[in-house]
């Protein structure tokens, strides 16, 4: 391919370009594995990412590969090693850069910190700063130079994310949120007198916050690129929003995406462009054997160590096929925490249970593989006026046309019943609210059980900021805690009380 490209300019000009590969990933969530379905095609895994990575680099002379957060946790490789067992493969695979996801900060600041330690690429977040110093916690940005192109990456997060380590008083007094313009606004500033081509975001605020952030884009804040992450979503085309394009690719190590650019290296940005989500098969990528033996060696680590011995019988195979709905597994798991600490109710995050089925014999891996988010539990104090609200929130329209921006399982004993007709215009309205068949009271305290990640958002959910003193630790390992529960139960376990939550109109 052409180094320097000239193409005509509306006045008959010539304007320098030159071509630049960007591969992008993000939401790996320790997805190592490659998967060989009915064609015998072996699709996704970290082997072939790495093999495409390598491949693209030998082909193309200027090229960036970047991952977009949440390297970590979500299966049984992270809940054993807490994703650090990841570090080495990532490593090897040579990310150019890598910037924060929500599950970067699962297990707090210590563990953040040597995750950014072990990790050789470059960990770049604008938004945690050292308050009274004013100091970044990390690189807030990097110019990064390949083929005579010079970009500009700035690592950002949502606020909200910040909720997960903020629970410890270290952090509550040292650390603040930096504004995610003021950022931009700073890291271009450091380069004012430099030849920039290309300033872009590597973000993690879902794609509904990136578009956001494009649509919201003030004047004085130049921005060219957005790749994203957080969403899961699979996107068919790239998206132009106002001065910026955005895109994110996929979930897990399934696909990659590509960006082709001629970037303009005389007045800076972007000329012309095209973006595809590039499925990871041995047609489009060839296989690292190389990453593959490193692979296999930190998974075969972990089966050794791991009992997969019987844990309790279910009546029957029960599912949790949907996050926003009430579920099977997402009854047990609540009613569990339930009868562990004893609350007046449990709210447990939809999200926090990994597996769409579980069959009549419940093994300790399937149960890591359901339930991989090793927790504290907390019980915190609210009123019924506090929970009316709050749901109340929960299910109204937002500034950013949003409805439910957190999803729930609760246990037995709970009603929730709403109504989503046109929800998209004017939010849900919450029918019924009752506890053991009576509406909450204002005036009465009730203990809510939540994992300790749910407490640290419930401003986010609820609207709810409940203080410290109205707020204790119930347990310190919730998946132990649950491990022992299933052990404990004499006949195979069946759900209890199902319709606890009643979404009517509903059709998503």
């Amino acid at each position: 391919m052409t180094d320097v490209l000239f193409i005509i300019g509306k006045r008959g000009s010539f304007m320098s370009t030159k071509h630049l590969t960007i591969l992008h990933a993000n939401d790996l969530h320790g997805q190592l594995a490659f998967s060989v379905e009915d064609d015998c095609v072996l699709r996704g895994g970290i082997s072939l990412t790495s093999g495409y990575v390598k491949r693209t680099r030998e082909q193309e002379d200027a090229v960036f590969f970047g991952i977009c957060g949440d390297v970590l946790q979500e299966d049984i490789l992270g809940s054993d090693f807490k994703g650090t067992n990841t570090v080495s493969v990532i490593n090897y695979v040579q990310p150019d850069a890598l910037s924060l996801g929500n599950h970067e900060l699962d297990y707090g600041l210590a563990h953040l910190l040597t995750f950014k330690s072990c990790i050789n690429a470059p960990t770049i977040c604008a938004n945690i700063i050292v308050e009274h110093l004013d100091q970044p916690l990390f690189t807030p940005s990097m110019v990064y130079e390949t083929g005579g192109i010079r970009m500009l990456l700035i690592g950002v997060i949502p606020k909200a994310f910040l909720n997960k380590i903020m629970s410890d008083e270290f952090c509550r007094t040292m650390l603040a949120y930096k504004d995610t313009y003021d950022a931009i606004r700073e890291e271009t500033a450091k380069h004012a007198g430099e030849r920039i081509d290309l300033v872009v975001l590597m973000s993690h605020y879902g794609i509904e916050g990136d578009r956001i952030l494009a649509e919201q884009l003030p004047e004085d804040v130049r921005l060219d690129l957005i790749l994203g992450g957080h969403s899961h979503i699979d996107m068919d085309e790239a998206e132009v929003i106002g001065r910026v394009i955005t895109a994110q690719s996929s979930y897990g190590t399934t696909h990659i995406g590509r960006f082709d650019l001629e970037v303009d290296t005389e007045k800076g940005g972007i000329a012309s462009w095209k973006w595809e989500r590039v499925p990871l098969t041995e047609e489009t990528s060839e296989f690292d054997y190389g990453v593959d033996d490193l692979a296999d060696r930190i998974v075969f680590a972990t089966k050794k160590e791991t009992s997969n011995s019987k844990l309790a019988s279910f009546a029957k195979p029960y599912t949790h096929k949907s996050r926003l709905l009430e579920t099977e597994l997402g009854d047990i798991i609540a009613d569990a925490f339930f009868d562990l600490y004893h609350p007046d109710m449990v709210i447990l995050q939809s999200g926090s249970l990994r597996r769409e089925e579980v069959g009549e014999e419940l093994m300790e891996k399937d149960l890591k593989e359901l339930y991989p988010f090793d927790d504290r539990f907390v019980l915190v104090e609210l009123t019924g006026r506090e929970i009316r609200d709050g749901f109340d929130y929960l299910f109204s329209l937002k500034p950013d046309g949003s409805v439910m921006n957190g999803t729930f399982q609760y246990s037995r004993g709970f009603k929730l019943v709403a109504d989503a007709t046109d929800c998209w215009n004017k939010g849900c309205r919450v029918e019924e609210l009752s506890l053991n068949g009576k509406p909450f009271e204002d005036d009465k305290t009730y203990m809510i059980g939540v994992t300790l990640n749910c407490a640290n958002s419930f401003f986010r959910y609820f609207a709810i900021t409940p203080d410290e003193s109205r707020r204790k630790i119930a347990s310190f390992s919730t998946y132990s805690d649950l491990a022992r529960w299933f052990l404990k139960q004499d006949a195979p376990v069946a759900v209890q009380e199902p319709g606890r939550f009643i979404f009517n109109n509903f059709n998503g």
